[in-house]
């Protein structure tokens, strides 16, 4: 995917040379020559108030910036959010966000861009208390028409700042909610195997082996039985952890590694594929 950054900072100066304007002017009483110079080079992202601010001096929307239509076409906008969310680039997704919650919005776009918005925030300063804040109050006030693998995905959130945040019951009663919704609506999907991993997650880090080591084959059974790869690697992974804090490998479970690894290698995931040699290489299987 094309880096944001430099999108913006290619349209900007296309945009001010169509108009045959010089950088003092386009940063009169908005930002300081230097900084345009910087965001035109793509060396700097703009703050969503600087371009806003901006894409008013060169007579543009928000939405010239991003080559896209506003996301009031749901489909589309999600595309994009879920592009950068998995490409972790939370500060260019925030930019984007902010443009669109200034369009005109149904009220599960506003729902979903808040929650992304919150993401963002919980990652990129990271400032937990105000993402934790943005989504508790989104469910303080649900909308009449829910979307199951968003209310989710807000509680899985929660779960995963709470616990960054070092509070570990708060985290898991939402990673509890998160999974009762996915199961309750039968949404076995990427979204289902985000939670199960992120559940999994928490209980090793609680010590919880045992608890961790049954949520984690929940979430492989599932991934399974759905044709879902996403994070299958990482659950057989966690799943392997346990058993061996627990002290209870065995020759199936050395066989699974295995098959972990290989999906870990198919993915090119570099991080989890030195781990499984480290674990296959005790039990001499490289």
């Amino acid at each position: 995917m094309m880096n944001l950054a430099s999108k913006i900072g290619d349209k900007v100066l296309g945009r001010r040379k169509e108009l045959r304007m010089t950088q003092a002017d386009l940063a009169k009483n908005i930002c300081t020559q230097s900084q345009v110079s910087r965001i035109e080079k793509n060396e700097i992202m703009p703050s969503s108030e600087t371009l806003y601010q901006i894409a008013r001096r060169l007579n543009v929307s928000m939405d010239y910036f991003f080559g896209v239509e506003p996301v009031n076409n749901t489909i589309r906008g999600k595309k994009i959010c879920e592009d950068y969310l998995e490409s972790k680039e939370f500060e260019t997704l925030e930019v984007f966000v902010d443009a669109q919650l200034q369009t005109v919005l149904t009220e599960y776009e506003h729902r979903y861009l808040t929650w992304v918005k919150a993401v963002c925030a919980g990652y990129t300063k990271p400032d937990l208390e105000i993402a934790i804040k943005m989504l508790e109050e989104l469910l303080e006030n649900p909308i009449k028409h829910q979307d199951n693998e968003l209310e989710a995905s807000i509680h899985n959130s929660l779960a995963i700042f709470y616990r960054k945040s070092k509070e570990p019951e708060k985290a898991e009663t939402h990673i509890r909610k998160a999974r009762y919704i996915i199961n309750e609506n039968h949404l076995y999907n990427e979204a289902a195997a985000k939670i199960y991993y992120q559940y999994a997650t928490f209980l090793m880090s609680e010590d919880k082996f045992e608890d961790c080591l049954d949520i984690a084959n929940e979430g492989i059974e599932i991934c399974i039985k759905h044709n879902v790869l996403f994070l299958l690697d990482n659950m057989i992974y966690l799943a392997s952890g346990a058993k061996q804090e627990m002290n209870i490998i065995s020759q199936k479970d050395r066989d699974l590694c295995s098959v972990g690894y290989g999906l870990a290698k198919m993915k090119n995931n570099t991080v989890l594929i030195d781990l499984y040699e480290q674990e296959l290489t005790q039990y001499n299987l490289l």
